[in-house]
């Protein structure tokens, strides 16, 4: 088990590096590998690119993976699906859709 005054060590030295890895070069010059805004691998910069639609394809998985999640959480609260304000005075003639799939197992 490590003692306290291992643990502000290690938390020091986390400290340090990510302020070194935050920032800029000490050369000066930003000819640096990756430069500004050309990020791809950070959470940060990835949500960037999806907001300024240069990433349409994850724009397209994320909004089906919230539309899930939002048709998910309204089964579960109990509240009926709201239907589209042009087709609510029509009646519904089609059978409402099965809530499992069946699949044979051969």
């Amino acid at each position: 088990m490590t003692t306290g005054a291992d643990w502000a060590e290690q938390a020091r030295r986390l400290l340090e590096a990510v302020k070194a890895a935050a920032a800029p070069d000490s050369s000066g010059d930003d000819t640096g590998e990756h430069p500004a805004g050309e990020c791809k691998w950070c959470p940060h910069c990835q949500l960037l690119a999806v907001l300024r639609g240069d990433r349409p394809e994850v724009t397209a998985v994320l909004d089906d993976v919230l539309a899930t999640a939002s048709a998910a959480l309204r089964s579960l609260s109990g509240q009926p699906t709201p239907e589209p304000a042009e087709h609510a005075d029509e009646p519904s003639h089609r059978d409402p859709a099965p809530t499992v799939q069946r699949i044979d197992i051969a």
